[in-house]
C-alpha cells in the first residue's frame, strides 16, 4: 500500500508541460503582436508615401504656369528631394498630340508622381521602402487671344477701292462673329463695304489715336515683350535677319512655327512669292514693315510693328494686327490696302493652331488615379 502511494518527482514533469505551454502562448502572442505591429506599420508607411506622392503632384502642378508647351522630344521627368517624409519622383508623358483637323482636340498628357517614403519604420532588413503612385489626366489649354477684329491697326487704315473682304465671320464656323475692322477713332478711311462681321460694314473704334492715346492699351498684346531679344515671351522658331535671311520650307511650316523678322528702320519686309494657298501657316512676327503682294496667302497670327501694305488678290486667314509699334512709343503711319480683291478672315482654328504652344495644362475632372502600375 505504502509502495503504491509513493509518487515523488511526478511535480516536475507537470511543471517542465507547463512552461512548455507557456513558452508556446508567449511565442503565439509574441508572433501575432509582431504580425499586427508590422502590418500596421505597412499600413503607416503606405499612407506616408500616399502623402509624398501627393505633395509631389501638388507641386508640380503649381509650376505648371501659363507659358509655352515643353518639348516632348525627351520626356519629363522631375525629382523633389526635399518633400516631407520622402522623395517624388514626378513624370509627364504626352498621350495624344493637338489634332491638326478643324474641330481640333487638345493635346492629352498623363502625370504620375511616385512617392518614396523615407521615414517609415521598416520591421525587416530586406523589406523595400514604401512607395505609391498616383497620377492624374491633363489638357494641353491654349492661351486666348483677346481680338478686337479681324484686322486691327494701332495706326488706323486706308482702304483703297470697294473691292475685297475684312471679315470678322469665323471661316471655320466655331465662334461668334467678331469685327471686321479696329482702329483708333477715325482711324479708318474709305469704303466701308468691304468689312464684315458683329457689326456690318462698320469698324470698331478702339479709343484716341497716338503714342499717348487711349486705343494702345486696348490691344493687349505684349509687343516690348515679344519684340525684345532674347525674349521668353514668343521666341521664335526661325529668325529672320538682314545678316541671315532665313526662311522656313513647306516641311517646316507644317508645324505651325513662329517666324520673326528683324527689319526696324530697314527695308520693308515682303512677303514671299512661295507663300501660296496652305504653305504658310503659324505665327509671323515682323517688327518693322510688311508688303503683301500678288496672291500670296498667310493662315494663323501676323503681328506687325509698323504699317502693312497689301497689293493685289492677297489671303490671311486668322487675325492680323499692325501699328504694334505705337505701343512703344513710335509714331507708324497708317496701313495701305490697296485695290485688290483681298481678303482678310477671322479663323479661330487657325488662331487657335498657331498659339497651340502658349497655353497651360490643365487638370482632367475626375481624372485623378491611385497605384497607377508602373514597370522598372
Amino acid at each position: 500500500m505504502s509502495a503504491r502511494l509513493n509518487r515523488r518527482g511526478a511535480i516536475l514533469p507537470l511543471t517542465i508541460l507547463m512552461l512548455a505551454i507557456m513558452a508556446v502562448a508567449v511565442a503565439i502572442t509574441y508572433a501575432r503582436l509582431s504580425s499586427e505591429r508590422r502590418t500596421t506599420a505597412d499600413a503607416q508607411a503606405q499612407e506616408a508615401a500616399f502623402a509624398v506622392a501627393q505633395s509631389g503632384l501638388g507641386r508640380f502642378m503649381s509650376t505648371l504656369a501659363t507659358g509655352t508647351k515643353p518639348s516632348w522630344a525627351n520626356p519629363m521627368d522631375i525629382t523633389y528631394n526635399d518633400l516631407p517624409g520622402g522623395t517624388a519622383v514626378v513624370s509627364l508623358r504626352m498621350v495624344r498630340d493637338t489634332t491638326t483637323a478643324t474641330n481640333q482636340l487638345p493635346a492629352v498628357y498623363a502625370i504620375t508622381s511616385r512617392g518614396v517614403s523615407t521615414t517609415s519604420k521598416q520591421f525587416g532588413a530586406a523589406a523595400p521602402p514604401a512607395e505609391r503612385t498616383v497620377a492624374t489626366y491633363g489638357l494641353w489649354t491654349p492661351t486666348p487671344l483677346e481680338l478686337l477684329g479681324a484686322m486691327t491697326s494701332l495706326s488706323g487704315i486706308n482702304k483703297n477701292g470697294g473691292s475685297g473682304n475684312l471679315s470678322g465671320y469665323d471661316a471655320c464656323g466655331a465662334a461668334p462673329a467678331i469685327h471686321g475692322v479696329a482702329v483708333p477713332n477715325g482711324g479708318y478711311s474709305g469704303p466701308t463695304g468691304p468689312i464684315q462681321g458683329n457689326p456690318e460694314d462698320t469698324p470698331y473704334q478702339m479709343g484716341t489715336p497716338g503714342i499717348n492715346g487711349t486705343a494702345k492699351d486696348s490691344v493687349d498684346i505684349d509687343w516690348a515683350g515679344i519684340t525684345a531679344w532674347p525674349n521668353t515671351s514668343m521666341f521664335p522658331d526661325y529668325r529672320r535677319t538682314a545678316a541671315n535671311p532665313i526662311w522656313p520650307t513647306s516641311t517646316q511650316f507644317n508645324q505651325w512655327p513662329i517666324v520673326r523678322v528683324d527689319n526696324v528702320g530697314a527695308t520693308d519686309f515682303t512677303l514671299p512669292a512661295t507663300c501660296t494657298t496652305g504653305v504658310c501657316r503659324g505665327i509671323l512676327i515682323v517688327t518693322g514693315n510688311i508688303v503683301l503682294s500678288g496672291e500670296v496667302t498667310w493662315d494663323g497670327l501676323i503681328l506687325v510693328g509698323g504699317t502693312l501694305r497689301s497689293n493685289g488678290n492677297n489671303t490671311v486667314k486668322g487675325a492680323t494686327v499692325a501699328g504694334l509699334n505705337v505701343k512703344l512709343g513710335m509714331t507708324v503711319p497708317a496701313s495701305d490696302l490697296a485695290n485688290g480683291n483681298k481678303t482678310y478672315q477671322y479663323d479661330s482654328c487657325a488662331l487657335k493652331r498657331a498659339l497651340g504652344q502658349f497655353g497651360s495644362i490643365q487638370r482632367v475632372r475626375n481624372g485623378w488615379i491611385d497605384t497607377w502600375p508602373s514597370y522598372q
